[in-house]
């Protein structure tokens, strides 16, 4: 059951308040999950005593720095990282061709697996014209309790006749959290882009319910230097853990860039595989196993967008898995077989 509104978010009847109410072109989403008596002030990053989180920056050496720039080349039909540059502890970890030359599975290792205080990371992945890329990650990346804040920088560029798979597992936010990351995807006017993000919120096994930091994410979309979408997410400033998510767990984010308009069709058929996968029908009003939701709609005729919350990163994994391998065939022209690095 879905309801078109024109919205920059997909909204179902009873659904929740961040699945909707975002405009196509920019959105400031607060999530709130901090007492106001722990919040910080209202600046752009997280404010907190200088002095202290220097002192504990000190005492462990300092923030890493690491940062780590691809660029991709097509050579003898084959898609390959011409140039990689690298500092700190953030690497390519392997190139592989497992569905042939023409597209090349990056896998990107951060041997820390998380971000602490005074961490900065910064990825850079340049796709030369007719260069096709599947990005994804060994295991699920974390941003773990700080005393300052932490920063990621991810910043995408697919050229002419290009695609780009942008498919990392899960990030899960401790309690405690303090940081800010900014993606940007720029897609040329025949590329084509999907992304995938999966964030957990706590360590529900470790009996975090919520969690109470301060935390924001910018999304960018640009097709052809047009902009799709402006979204601001933040995870911070409320009384009441993860009321904007009406108590969910985890929440899923698919974005779909077409270089081809996308009719509303498809946003339906994104949609029966959602169900499917989560085990939602009319029955129960849209919603699947533990009260998982998600629902999808083209917001631009060259952007489609699938959110998702639930209480297993495995079950919106699948869900989110389930809505790419309707879109895979149609905008990268090819059967959705999952990376191996999944199943290990």
């Amino acid at each position: 059951m879905r309801v078109d509104s024109g919205l920059a978010a997909p909204v179902r009847l009873g659904s929740l308040p961040i699945m909707g109410g975002l405009s196509p072109v920019r959105s400031d989403l607060e999530l709130s999950t901090v007492p106001p008596a722990l919040a910080p002030g209202t600046s752009e990053s997280p404010v907190h005593p200088l002095g202290a989180a220097a002192a504990v920056l000190r005492a462990y050496g300092g923030g890493w720095q690491a940062s780590l720039d691809i660029g991709m080349s097509r050579v003898a039909g084959r898609s390959v990282a011409s140039q990689v540059r690298h500092s700190g502890p953030l690497r390519m970890q392997k190139v592989l061709w497992p569905e042939g030359p023409e597209l090349a599975h990056l896998i990107l290792l951060h041997p820390p697996s998380g971000l602490a205080g005074g961490d900065s990371l910064a990825l850079a992945l340049r796709q030369a014209p007719d260069t096709r890329v599947l990005l994804t990650t060994p295991g699920a990346g974390r941003w773990y309790r700080a005393d300052s804040p932490a920063t990621q920088t991810i910043d995408l560029c697919v050229g002419a006749r290009g695609s780009l798979e942008w498919l990392p597992q899960e990030t899960v936010l401790h309690d405690g959290v303090q940081g800010v990351q900014r993606m940007t995807v720029d897609v040329a006017a025949d590329a084509a882009a999907i992304g995938m993000d999966i964030l957990v919120l706590g360590r529900k096994a470790s009996g975090e319910h919520r969690v109470r930091g301060d935390f924001r994410s910018h999304l960018t979309l640009r097709r052809a230097d047009r902009l799709l979408l402006g979204e601001v997410s933040r995870m911070g400033r409320a009384e009441h853990g993860m009321a904007a998510l009406g108590q969910a767990h985890v929440s899923g984010l698919l974005w779909a860039v077409s270089p081809a308009p996308m009719h509303t069709d498809l946003a339906e058929s994104v949609e029966r595989a959602l169900d499917a996968s989560l085990g939602a029908s009319p029955d129960t009003q849209g919603r699947g196993r533990d009260g998982a939701l998600a629902g999808a709609s083209v917001v631009d005729p060259h952007l489609l967008l699938v959110r998702a919350i639930g209480e297993s990163p495995e079950q919106i994994r699948h869900a989110l898995a389930a809505a790419w391998a309707v879109l895979r065939p149609i905008l990268i022209g090819r059967a959705a077989i999952p990376p191996r690095i999944w199943m290990t």
